[in-house]
């Protein structure tokens, strides 16, 4: 019994090597076979929009690190005949503003389908509002600084866009639980594409102008290039501290309206005027603990709290990532707001878990 299972099996074996034998010399034979025309003379086609593209977009494209992408979406846009660089940029900016719109709509979706599932919903709710900041950052960039020649201005609005969308696909990471879901965050992906690539041509034009032809994927410190700051909104000679002009607009105070002041901060940073760029607004919150959230709304420009000094104005909060519907972009005590020093520090802010 035993030899005939012992014959059986080298029988097998010896089947299975004459199978692999021939199959392995059908392999080299067919491997061994004269090219054909075609493959001895393989004819690689451009893209079809490479014989179509104004040689100016393919130059400025050069800036950027997805070029294709850049190439791609600029010969589908409104561009216009021999475009400028700047009208490049310009254009460059409307396609990812476009798509942004398209990414709203999106996780709009998502937030209408996800009755009943808290994670879901605090992620859509979250990424709505950061697509929402994105958004105005674009709209500053394309339609503020860039007009008026303010391209560093231009760039740290573009920049702030982008991580805004990237805020966004991160919140919707840890709820992707449906094929939507999934999908939007690879819409993401490719609307982080287009403003990186706005950007990217952004940071060649404030190095190089109009001279397209030394623009080049940017550079950062890790390649050993490091760029002067600049002032912004508040101008070269702002070095921090307290500015002179400081005058109080409203005053948070423990009693509240018992001596003409407002009893929380929220209250307070709910008196500003919305999208005013003219001038700061002033809270000066007195000595005290004020348990509370403050959200400052990005409507409330140059918001400004002004405290009596570490240890004596003191704001807390409680909120922790992992309770219900609280995700850590949620859990910040403050946000969105400009703290001035006053004596040590102008205000202690506590966090509480």
């Amino acid at each position: 019994m035993a030899s005939l299972l012992s014959f059986s099996l080298l029988s097998l074996f010896l089947s299975l090597s004459l199978s692999l034998s021939l199959s392995s010399s059908a392999t080299l034979r067919i491997n061994h076979q004269p090219p054909t025309k075609q493959e001895q003379n393989p004819i690689s086609k451009p893209p079809s929009y490479a014989t179509t593209t104004p040689p100016g977009i393919l130059q400025a494209c050069k800036a950027t690190r997805l070029q294709d992408t850049c190439v791609s979406s600029l010969s589908n846009a409104n561009v216009p005949q021999n475009p400028t660089p700047l009208q490049i940029i310009q254009s460059a900016i409307s396609v990812s503003d476009t798509n942004l719109k398209t990414a709203q709509s999106m996780v709009k979706s998502i937030l209408e389908s996800s009755a009943g599932n808290i994670d879901r919903t605090t992620a859509a709710k979250n990424c709505m509002e950061v697509l929402n900041n994105s958004q105005y950052r674009i709209t500053r960039s394309a339609g503020d600084a860039l007009p008026r020649g303010k391209i560093k201005d231009a760039r740290a609005w573009m920049s702030a866009a982008l991580l805004y969308q990237y805020d966004c696909s991160n919140a919707l990471k840890y709820a992707n639980d449906t094929s939507l879901t999934n999908q939007t965050m690879s819409f993401l992906d490719t609307l982080m594409s287009f403003s990186s690539n706005a950007l990217s041509m952004i940071v060649s034009y404030d190095a190089f102008g109009n001279d397209t032809k030394s623009w080049g994927p940017p550079k950062t410190e890790r390649d050993g290039v490091w760029e002067l700051g600049s002032g912004g909104d508040f101008g070269s000679e702002f070095r921090g501290g307290i500015p002179s002009n400081l005058t109080p607009d409203v005053t948070v105070c423990k009693n509240g309206n018992d001596n003409g002041c407002y009893k929380t901060v929220q209250e307070a940073v709910n008196t500003a005027p919305d999208n005013e760029w003219g001038r700061r607004y002033v809270i000066s919150i007195k000595e005290g603990v004020y348990d509370e959230i403050v959200r400052v709304p990005l409507e409330k420009k140059n918001v400004v709290f002004l405290g009596d000094g570490m240890g004596k104005t003191v704001i807390t909060g409680s909120l922790t990532a992992g309770q219900p519907g609280i995700s850590t972009y949620n859990t910040a005590t403050v946000g969105k707001v400009f703290f001035y020093f006053k004596k040590t520090l102008v205000i202690s802010i506590k966090f509480c878990s």
